[in-house]
């Protein structure tokens, strides 16, 4: 039997091939979109100066509508805030969330 490659394992792929050598806020708004497009999530990234998540790229400059807003650390001034995950499974979103600390990771060593 042929191993099938899944539908997120293929848009992840497809994300990462878009944002190789993409400037990082780019890179965001890539993500944020086709997330957006594909599963129905709503992503920001954001700067995180303090206790301040100010918004830097992802789904669209609007702000967060539904309540509670997730806010996750990507690294030590990067964070992502979602207010919705659309059709992501759990398991997908830490695929997904794995997948931009690493992102976040390399920007910074580059």
């Amino acid at each position: 039997m042929v191993h099938e490659m899944s539908t997120f394992d293929s848009w992840i792929r497809n994300v990462e091939q878009r944002t190789d050598g993409t400037e990082l806020v780019q890179a965001f708004g890539i993500i944020a979109r086709d997330a957006a497009e594909t599963y129905g999530a709503r992503l920001w990234f954001t700067g995180i100066l303090g206790r301040r998540w100010s918004y830097i790229g992802g789904y669209r400059s609007e702000a967060p509508t539904a309540l509670p807003v997730k806010r996750i650390s990507l690294g030590a001034d990067i964070g992502l805030v979602a207010d919705d995950w659309g059709t992501f499974s759990s398991c997908e979103c830490a695929r997904l969330l794995g997948f931009l600390r690493d992102l976040v990771s390399f920007e910074r060593r580059s």
